[in-house]
Parts: C-alpha cells; structure tokens; sequence
C-alpha cells in the first residue's frame, strides 16, 4: 500500500512498527504493533519489504529471526481495515496492493540466501501464521497458537498459505 493508499485508510505512516537490528551476523526483524498483536496495517508490508531488502544486501548477516513484540507473532492483516472496506463497498482495486505487499515478503523470504527462522511468541494467524509458513524454520513458545483464520471473514489464504 502506497503512503498516499495508506492515509486514504487512516491508518497512515507507521515508522516504528517494523524494527531491525543485527548483531553478530543474526539480523532480527520484529514486528512492534503489540498492543494489536502485530496485525499488519498502514505501511508496515512495504516497511517489512524494506527490511528484507537490507538484508538480502547485507553479506555479513548470516541468518534472520523474525518475531513479534509483546504477546504475540502477528495476527495478520488488519481486520478493522478490511471492515472499513467492506463497509466502503470497495472494489477488489482496493484490497489489491495489500495482497502484492504479502506476496513481496513471501517471495523475499523464499529468495533469501540464509536460513529464516520464526521464532513465534503467541498468536500466528491469518497471515501471520502463513509468514511464520514463509520461514524456514519454526519456534513455537509454549504460548504460540497458529490460526488459518481466512474462512472466517470470508477469505482464501493469501501470503503464500495453501503453498507452505
């Protein structure tokens, strides 16, 4: 979603949201929207795309752990904006640059020369549970819960889920 796509949702810039460091070759993306647990909204794909791209360009990260802030992984997309644009009456156009963001991390995260590691800390649904799917590997806490949540709201997997 374009900035510009972003702000028409109300849901804006979201600068902190998407968090990377890297010490001693482990580069460590996390997602920071807890108290929504982590469900992706505004410009976060495009942020997490971002992360992903410095990372694929940095030869002397030699793995990835992506993990979420507070009590949970990522909880998906966020459904508020999804209600709102239902309520809108909202063409498919709409939803679209959503669902090519997802497809941009997934295929970031398949094309990545080094191992990725989920390390999920508590709700993996929706999406989130298919971008726990996209990694190489997975570590569940004794709190972590994995949801394919899409016949819910009326959905088909989308992040690469009915692949992984």
């Amino acid at each position: 979603m374009s900035a510009a796509r972003a702000n028409e949702a109300g849901v804006g810039a979201m600068p902190g949201a998407i968090l990377l460091g890297v010490t001693a070759g482990v580069a460590t993306i996390t997602l920071n929207r807890p108290d929504k647990l982590n469900a992706f909204a505004g410009d976060m794909r495009e942020r997490m795309v971002e992360a992903l791209d410095r990372v694929a360009n940095d030869r002397n990260v030699r793995v990835l752990v992506l993990t979420g802030a507070g009590k949970g992984f990522c909880s998906g997309g966020d459904v508020q904006h999804m209600v709102d644009l239902k309520g809108r009456h909202a063409e498919f156009d709409a939803l679209a640059p959503l669902l090519e963001a997802g497809r941009a991390i997934v295929t970031r995260l398949a094309a990545l020369e080094i191992p990725v590691i989920a390390a999920v800390n508590g709700v993996a649904a929706g999406a989130g549970c298919n971008l726990a799917l996209a990694c190489d590997v997975r570590l569940a806490s004794s709190e972590a819960r994995f949801g394919e949540t899409f016949v819910k709201i009326g959905l088909h997997p989308d992040w690469g889920g009915s692949y992984h």
